[in-house]
């Protein structure tokens, strides 16, 4: 169910911009009342990625993680 969440929100993302962050993703979530952990997020993206949904780029931002989010081309 949180995959099927996350594939909506991020694919209404990626309609008003190319390229999204986890940060956008996670801020919408927590407007919404959702929570997840990093972890919980990174599988996500994962699979989504795996079934050629999106494309996802890791970046040290800060000493953290932040993936970057694209449509798959």
């Amino acid at each position: 169910m949180m995959l099927t969440i996350l594939g909506n929100i991020i694919e209404m993302l990626l309609k008003r911009q190319e390229v999204i962050t986890s940060e956008d993703v996670k801020t919408l979530l927590k407007r919404t009342n959702i929570q997840i952990s990093d972890v919980e997020l990174a599988k996500a993206l994962l699979t989504l990625e795996i079934y050629k949904k999106i494309h996802v780029k890791r970046v040290k931002r800060e000493g953290r993680d932040i993936y970057q989010i694209m449509k798959r081309k």
